[in-house]
């Protein structure tokens, strides 16, 4: 399953009529950068209506603030589903936050390799 959604990305990606943002949009998931308290780079939380909002920090570079957005996608793709909140604070190296900047390295390649 992990696959598949990775390559449904993948695939809308490569389509020339589909952004990823128009993906992340057409999936219910919306992001806004404003200012974070220093070191918070991002969160994401599920409104009332099912729609996601991923929150980054606006002083993150360009680079960071797209890490950090699929970072974030990560955990609403596969720990959103099982978990109806996760809180944490020093999660860096936890198993759940490993996965999800595995998953942002992986994604942000294929991107780059995509629009570049």
């Amino acid at each position: 399953m992990e696959d598949d959604i990775k390559q449904e990305i993948i695939d809308a990606l490569q389509d020339t009529y589909i952004s990823f943002e128009e993906w992340a949009r057409s999936n219910n998931i919306y992001y806004h950068t404003t200012r974070l308290p220093s070191g918070f780079w991002g969160f994401v939380y599920k409104s009332a209506y099912s729609n996601y909002f991923i929150i980054i920090d606006k002083n993150l570079t360009k680079q960071m603030q797209q890490e950090v957005f699929m970072h974030e996608v990560e955990h609403i793709l596969y720990h959103s589903p099982k978990k109806n909140y996760i809180i944490g604070l020093d999660m860096q190296h936890t198993s759940i936050e490993n996965a999800a900047d595995g998953f942002a390295s992986e994604m942000i390649g294929i991107i780059s390799g995509i629009s570049g």
